[in-house]
């Protein structure tokens, strides 16, 4: 490597700073940077010599940046072919550029204005291309198939359990958590964080939380969520319901009805608890664990039904069901068919 156009005085000069540079009390070290400023052959000598000696410091890194920014000239250092490029100023990279540009003869030699101005973009530019890119935060899916019960946990230490034929996307952003729950149902236990709160939508319902565990069921049109503990706040068009353990409401047909619920959610052991619940919902918590459809003949469809049942012993729980409301029951490869026993229904 050479120094072009640098006299033997500032060669002089920079070695006794050089050997100094450690040495040097504050006073010193700002006469040291003023002398760095002071011409661009100063920080290129001093360049030269520490790069013999596979030095670099921050001051002469600084004052290379200022002097090729603000004298929109390069330093008057040649950098040698495959030399390492400093990403840390854009100093090394200016050197490079202006190497690669530099005819291999002659004495001196500065670049066109068109090609010093692209240089210097380069250069300018050269902290923002080398910071780490900042992706999109990309939604994170979790489905289940029929009769499958699936369970997640997520980055916050939040977890998911869902049910079967339900589905959710997730978007962990930096100062709030979304959750779309877009069919089915799925339990929430949400670690506590009150800088980024947890939002759940339904589609027509949204529900807030900060640190809590509640249920949440989006079937057959209808959404109830039930709080295990802590606070969840309920909106619906303008409508408000704040829940605390034990509560629960049931928001149909764009009107919401409390009620009172000991147990949030016993499905994630297969059970269910059903409390004067139409018959079609019922039915529609069943059809998750179905591959075959489950129809309702001559029946009236919000029949209430009341009772704790196994939601994954399909076939049991729709006979018990048949019999307690004098139903029959018709099972076939294709479909079950639970109807009204007016042979007219049949």
């Amino acid at each position: 490597m050479t120094i072009q156009t640098t006299d033997n005085n500032i060669r002089e000069q920079a070695a006794d700073w050089y050997d100094r540079l450690h040495e040097l009390n504050a006073a010193e070290q700002q006469q040291y940077q003023r002398w760095l400023m002071q011409s661009p052959q100063h920080a290129a000598a001093m360049s030269w010599l520490q790069q013999q000696l596979g030095e670099h410091d921050e001051a002469l890194l600084i004052a290379l940046e200022r002097v090729a920014t603000a004298n929109h000239k390069a330093p008057s250092v040649a950098v040698a072919e495959g030399e390492e490029v400093l990403p840390a100023r854009g100093t090394k990279l200016l050197q490079t550029l202006w190497q690669k540009l530099r005819p291999v003869s002659g004495p001196r030699w500065w670049p066109a204005p068109a090609a010093l101005a692209m240089m210097l973009a380069l250069v300018l530019a050269y902290p923002l291309l080398m910071q780490p890119s900042v992706p999109a935060v990309q939604p994170l899916s979790f489905n289940t198939a029929v009769g499958e019960q699936r369970r997640e946990r997520l980055a916050d230490g939040s977890e998911i359990h869902l049910n079967a034929g339900s589905a959710v996307s997730v978007v962990l952003e930096e100062k709030q958590r979304l959750v779309s729950l877009t069919q089915g149902e799925a339990y929430f236990s949400v670690a506590a964080d009150k800088q980024r709160p947890f939002y759940v939508d339904t589609g027509k319902v949204q529900i807030r939380v900060v640190g809590t565990a509640f249920n949440v069921d989006n079937t057959a049109g209808a959404v109830s969520v039930v709080v295990e503990h802590g606070e969840v706040r309920v909106t619906l068009a303008g409508q408000e319901w704040t829940l605390h353990a034990g509560d629960g409401v049931r928001i149909s047909a764009d009107r919401g009805e409390r009620f009172q619920r000991a147990v949030a959610s016993d499905w994630r052991q297969d059970w269910r608890r059903a409390e004067a619940e139409p018959l079609a919902d019922v039915v529609a918590h069943l059809q998750r664990y179905s591959a075959r459809p489950i129809r309702l003949q001559g029946i009236e469809q919000t029949l209430p039904f009341s009772g704790r049942y196994n939601q994954s012993d399909v076939e049991g729980t729709l006979s018990l069901i048949a019999s307690l409301f004098d139903l029959s029951l018709q099972v076939s490869d294709d479909l079950i068919l639970l109807s009204g026993n007016d042979p007219e229904t049949r």
